[in-house]
């Protein structure tokens, strides 16, 4: 294994449907047919089937910045059972549509941004994926996975580059800051590691009609991309979404009254 850390783009591809498991809040139970990445260090795009699972973990372990779309609510999730001892939501992790949600307030397709920006997107769904698999067809299942993993990696380099990706709105090209392109401290890390050290955060939340308001929460545990904080303008806890969160800077520590609370 190379000593230097890397930087991953990761996309997987399930095994069953939502519907074959009773709805998203069992996203935990589609299985992972293949998880395709592609490596910076390597310049190499790889996938790994289930038996290469403890592989890939190797690599995960050394990613200084695991790379995604929807990564954070979908990809980490489903793939986490595999890992009872590791978690991967450790990984210091951009999820591109986080960011999309973070500067928009909803949510877009990696299609969509992919043909804004890049002029072309995927090859397929994610239910020709799973036909793949239940064909065992494996060439075709690697390739578009790894096809997937590419327009993620595309799109990310074009906002490292240009500062920039795009979507269309009402027939009209127009940019969503790429906040990676700056070296800006993610709020994600921020958030988090508020958590670790139990320090008190000032943030700037985003609603789903759009309104930004201030807050100042204690943070009492994270789960996927929500957190469960103290809110101090509502006087009561509340469920944030994270990337609704526009801006965050820690306050400091807790006092020891709110240390209690969690």
């Amino acid at each position: 294994m190379d000593d230097k850390k890397d930087k991953i783009v990761l996309d997987l591809e399930t095994k069953k449907t939502f519907d074959e498991v009773g709805g998203h809040h069992n996203k935990h139970l589609l299985g992972v047919s293949l998880v395709g990445i592609y490596s910076y260090n390597r310049d190499q795009y790889r996938g790994f089937r289930e038996e290469e699972f403890g592989e890939l973990l190797e690599i995960l372990k050394n990613t200084e910045l695991l790379i995604g779309f929807n990564s954070i609510s979908f990809d980490l999730p489903v793939l986490q059972p595999y890992y009872k001892d590791f978690q991967l939501d450790t990984i210091p992790h951009l999820d591109i549509m986080a960011e999309v949600v973070h500067a928009l307030g909803h949510r877009l397709k990696l299609e969509s941004v992919a043909m804004s920006t890049l002029g072309y997107g995927k090859s397929g769904s994610g239910l020709d994926a799973i036909k793949y698999f239940r064909e065992n067809d494996w060439d075709n299942l690697i390739r578009y996975c790894l096809d997937d993993v590419k327009v993620t990696k595309e799109v990310y380099d074009y906002g490292l580059v240009h500062g920039n990706i795009w979507y269309t709105n009402a027939g009209a090209k127009e940019p969503i800051k790429a906040r990676w392109a700056n070296g800006d401290p993610k709020v994600t890390d921020i958030v988090r590691q508020a958590s670790k050290s139990g320090e008190q955060l000032e943030i700037e939340y985003m609603d789903e009609q759009g309104k930004i308001t201030t807050r100042k929460i204690d943070i009492q545990n994270i789960k996927d991309n929500k957190l469960k904080a103290f809110c101090h303008l509502r006087d009561s806890i509340r469920i944030f979404d994270i990337a609704r969160i526009k801006n965050a800077k820690t306050l400091g520590k807790m006092d020891s009254w709110q240390n209690t609370l969690i």
